[in-house]
């Protein structure tokens, strides 16, 4: 143990000849560590950033409006700027969101087959799970629209996480089931449709179809 000033200088010399470039590259590792994050951060951010106001610029002109009232350079410039949102951010969020408006886009202009491969894409690249059973759910409605029935009840498995999409998943299931003719799977779908619905959100549509099918099932069944 050192006992004197100078002998205590003499044995931290002694360390620091010993010690002082391990760590003086562990300092720098660590601060290289801590403003990598931050680099990394702040890219992170300003990626969000420029994928939101991209997806901003993308909808203002078409959210709330009518598809059919809108100039051709409107939607134009809507799907590329769509497909720009895919190309450079195609991890975030707002792809997503961009795809399902030009899926909307496509429906409303009677392009079924564009509005199918929009959302094909949202389910083939990560889509969260809280918007998956919605786009799910689309993609049945268009698959089925275009006759395709068998595949668009594939695409809505009564094992699939809903979250609170119940009632609709399995509306939309018995729509399917009342196209393919087959009523009372359709029956079902509408009654566990309508047990999934919230007390303070009635639906008073989806009630008139499991009634109105209810009578036709039963009538069935008396004749």
């Amino acid at each position: 143990m050192a006992e004197t000033d100078e002998e205590q200088i003499e044995v931290i010399k002694a360390w620091w000849s010993e010690n002082g470039n391990s760590l003086i590259v562990g300092v720098v590792v660590a601060l290289a560590g801590v403003f990598g994050y931050r680099a990394w951060e702040n890219s992170v951010i300003e990626s969000t950033e420029a994928a939101s106001s991209l997806y901003e610029s993308m909808t203002s002109a078409v959210v709330g409006q009518k598809i059919s009232e809108l100039p051709n350079e409107t939607l134009a410039s809507t799907r590329v700027l769509g497909n720009q949102l895919k190309i450079d951010f195609q991890d975030s969020a707002y792809a997503h969101f961009g795809a399902l408006q030009m899926a909307r886009i496509a429906v409303e202009t009677g392009d079924l087959e564009l509005a199918e491969t929009e959302l094909r894409w949202t389910l083939d690249n990560e889509v969260s799970e809280l918007l998956e059973p919605i786009v799910r759910m689309r993609l049945a409605q268009v698959v089925a629209a275009q006759g395709r029935l068998e595949q668009a009840l594939l695409l809505l498995p009564t094992d699939q996480q809903v979250n609170k999409h119940a009632s609709s998943w399995h509306e939309v299931r018995g729509d399917i089931y009342y196209q393919l003719k087959n009523m009372e799977a359709a029956r079902e779908a509408y009654q566990t449709a309508v047990n999934a619905v919230p007390e303070a959100s009635p639906k008073p549509i989806l009630q008139a179809k499991l009634d109105d099918l209810t009578y036709v099932v039963e009538s069935q069944d008396e004749g």
